[in-house]
């Protein structure tokens, strides 16, 4: 036994050679990692196709069908193809032919990805890894295979793509008395804009016509309207028809189109097989009416992908008695629910600084908008007006022909208007229609005028609207105003019943992000905590964090009126945090973005 021990450690030590060398090979070449043989499993072959010319081994993952968080989620784990989401994957070196096993018959999604960086994960920052699934002519978000019967499936064809990223160098142009500059401020595109809108479009569209012509491809098409032939057939024709108060947009939207022809902007939108047209640019400004009628025709349930749900929460008064504020207005607000799959809401979120030509009697603007939008969503004007944007799930007046979307009627507001009450005359008095479900939080400076309600809420849609104010719904007794999807005031529609998911001034318990940043603002009372930029934050996180959802904040806000300056933060890309308000945020002046 003695003399044999030699030989039974050699022969072990061989095996555990073997068995490194074995494992480090399967590291290696991570398309060796099959599951088993079973007699049930299925072969999905195709060609992934890809003109991305990077090195790199690419990825092919077989989910089962998933909602796209879940995809989301993925993409942030440091091995995704380890996933548990994931059921099989296989790599490939260089676009071609592919094939992939699964376990057994079934329903799979398809997503690839080229690790150009060769970590093993998926990185979006400025689309540095192009990406792509399986889609057909028709339905551009993932769409599964079908191999319920047990035999191979194959011609399912990949193509992996990479938006175009804003250039590095500043870029400038003139244009009349007006024109712009797109250059990057503490590591955010910026894009100042000068001159009569027409000037203003002519100089967004030759400054970021790339990243235009791929918001209206890859989020207004593919994520929004999902279907080139329902865009085209359904969503289009209704824009033309049915916005006439938007004709004086018209020539807005052909300058933005000239602009980008004339910097060479590739025009083609290749799910569409023709160029970007007047029609896109329309569409793009007419967003959530877009959605809204999406769903009527396809009478989908609210919380499909692509549903908006944003939180706003403004304190100001004796709650920001601190050193930072000193009794000043703090207003926050989540983005939430624009989360394309190829990252472009977040890698061209850019801040517009809108300068109207000398002489008209306009205002400045600051707004956190995204390419193509000569409106906004979210902004500041020179005199510390602040509206932000919060979807309600009701469609507008389908009617109604002479609709406008809010983006560009908070353009307008913010242009003429300085104080709440104008605000409000002003919705009042504009001749059009507005579109649907709508909710406005509206601040302004509160140091101004303590005497005046500085933040309130317009809750509004085609058929009228009303102005909630602080303590109408808690919180109340305390300086403070939140503001979500629901409408608690405003109760004039012609389904009136059903308006506010259970009537005037009802917080029902399934308004999660709502009651979760009410719970932390009572929190901080009680605790004897002033409410400062840290606290801000914690309440835009317990709303992103809270019951109804997680991950979906793609970029949040904070506004300081008094002090005219905000702070924006957006979903991280590089340390992967889907939450926008757990990411670091950056701090501006309104002066600063003009500079």
């Amino acid at each position: 036994m003695e003399q044999g021990s030699p030989v039974l450690m050699k022969a072990l030590l061989a095996a555990i050679f073997v068995l490194i060398a074995l494992m480090a090979l399967i590291a290696f070449y991570p398309g060796f990692q099959q599951l088993p043989l079973t007699d049930k499993e299925v072969t999905i072959s195709g060609t992934l196709v890809s003109e991305d010319r990077d090195p790199g081994t690419i990825y092919i993952l077989a989910l089962y069908p998933v909602v796209l968080q879940k995809i989301r989620e993925v993409e942030t784990e440091v091995q995704p193809y380890a996933s548990r989401h994931v059921v099989a994957y296989t790599t490939i070196s260089a676009p071609g032919s592919y094939s992939i096993r699964v376990p057994k018959p079934g329903e799979y999604f398809l997503y690839a990805w080229k690790d150009t960086n060769g970590d093993g994960g998926i990185d979006h920052e400025d689309y540095l890894e192009p990406a792509g699934w399986y889609r057909t002519d028709d339905y551009l978000l993932p769409t599964s295979v079908d191999v319920t019967d047990g035999n191979d499936v194959s011609g399912i064809d990949l193509t992996l793509l990479a938006p175009t990223p804003y250039p590095d160098e500043e870029l400038s142009v003139s244009r009349g008395s007006g024109g712009g500059t797109l250059k990057t401020i503490k590591g955010y595109p910026v894009l100042q804009l000068r001159g009569t809108d027409e000037e203003r479009a002519y100089a967004q569209g030759y400054l970021v016509g790339p990243q235009i012509r791929d918001w209206v491809e890859y989020v207004l098409i593919e994520y929004y309207a999902r279907s080139p032939s329902l865009y085209e057939n359904d969503l289009l024709p209704f824009i033309r028809d049915n916005f006439s108060a938007n004709d004086p947009y018209i020539p807005v939207a052909d300058a933005m189109i000239q602009g980008m022809r004339d910097s060479e902007t590739s025009m083609r939108i290749d799910v569409l097989k023709r160029d970007i047209t007047r029609d896109d640019i329309l569409a793009i400004n007419a967003l959530y009416c877009m959605v809204h009628l999406r769903d009527a025709i396809l009478n989908e349930e609210k919380g499909e992908p692509g549903s908006p749900m944003c939180s706003n929460a403004v304190v100001w008064g004796n709650l920001t008695r601190n050193d930072e504020l000193s009794g000043g207005l703090i207003h926050g607000k989540n983005m939430d629910g624009e989360n394309d799959l190829r990252k472009v809401t977040v890698n061209t979120l850019l801040i517009v600084a809108t300068e109207p030509e000398e002489g008209s009697g306009k205002m400045r603007v600051v707004g956190i908008d995204w390419p193509g939008f000569y409106g906004t969503y979210n902004a500041m004007n020179e005199e510390g007006l602040i509206l932000v944007t919060h979807s309600v799930g009701y469609g507008p007046n389908f009617s109604a022909t002479d609709l406008l979307e809010y983006s560009t009627l908070y353009m307008e507001t913010l242009q003429h208007c300085r104080t709440i009450p104008e605000a409000e005359a002003y919705w009042m008095s504009r001749d059009m229609t507005r579109t649907g479900g709508w909710n406005t939080a509206v601040s302004v400076p509160y140091k101004t005028d303590p005497n005046e309600t500085p933040s309130v809420t317009f809750e509004s849609d085609s058929y009228g609207m009303a102005v909630r104010r602080p303590g109408d719904v808690p919180p109340t007794g305390i300086p403070a105003i939140l503001t979500t999807n629901s409408f608690y005031t405003y109760n004039a529609r012609p389904d009136a019943e059903a308006t506010a998911d259970g009537g005037p001034g009802s917080i029902l318990p399934t308004h999660y992000r709502y009651i979760a940043m009410n719970d932390t603002l009572n929190r901080f009372i009680n605790e004897g905590r002033s409410i400062g930029t840290p606290e801000m934050i914690e309440i835009l996180r317990a709303a992103s964090n809270s019951t109804s959802y997680s991950g979906a904040t793609e970029y949040s806000y904070i506004g300081y009126p008094d002090t005219m300056s905000f702070a924006v933060a957006r979903e991280d890309l590089e340390r992967k945090i889907l939450d926008a308000s757990y990411a670091e945020y950056t701090a501006f002046s309104f002066e600063e973005v003009f500079q």
